[in-house]
């Protein structure tokens, strides 16, 4: 009884080709290849372009050509001072409300600009240490963990390389084992409590 295989994707014909197949894929298409006439008549029509391809001379850029390309686009609109529109417009809203505040509370620009920079004076002077240390704090968090991460990936790809793919594989299958029996055996736990 032989076991029909699917028919291989085109971009592995080149591969195959190219020589970039595993050897184990490049078997199990050689033997598909072997029982199917479409993917024969595939692969030999790609082995008849890859020839062509392979057969052709390199093909050298002219010298210029990106300078030309580069003049042959055409010169981008600009508009003269697009940026000032918005900047008026801020400082406009910003003498508005100011005139405003000034109309409602009887306060002039310089109070204003007084109780302004005191208040935010006063916010800084509170946040900025505690922002200090957070920062500090983050970034011996972080580096310990990128440490402790650096240590992991290295102690698991020594040992994935000791015990080869069939042992990585094992050692795969247990970690989701202990998961499953884990998340039963809560779940059996949380039906006792509410029974």
């Amino acid at each position: 009884m032989t076991i029909v295989t699917p028919c291989p994707r085109p971009e592995d014909l080149y591969f195959y080709l190219e020589g970039e197949l595993g050897p184990y894929d490049a078997a199990k298409l050689e033997e598909h290849i072997e029982g199917c006439d479409a993917c024969r008549e595939a692969l030999a029509e790609r082995r008849r372009l890859h020839e062509a391809f392979v057969s052709l001379p390199p093909f050298e850029v002219p010298e210029g050509f990106a300078r030309s390309v580069m003049e042959s686009l055409p010169e981008p609109e600009k508009r003269p001072l697009a940026w000032l529109a918005p900047l008026v417009t801020a400082a406009a809203a910003l003498g508005v409300g100011l005139i405003g505040f000034n109309l409602f509370t009887g306060l002039s620009v310089f109070d204003i600009l007084v109780a302004l920079n005191g208040f935010f004076g006063q916010a800084v002077a509170q946040v900025t240490p505690a922002a200090v240390k957070a920062i500090k704090v983050a970034g011996i968090v972080l580096k310990v963990a990128g440490d402790i991460l650096v240590a992991a990936l290295s102690g698991l790809t020594t040992v994935i390389r000791l015990l080869g793919p069939q042992g990585a594989l094992a050692i795969g299958l247990l970690v989701l084992l202990v998961t499953l029996a884990v998340i039963g055996a809560r779940r059996f736990l949380n039906q006792g409590e509410q029974s």
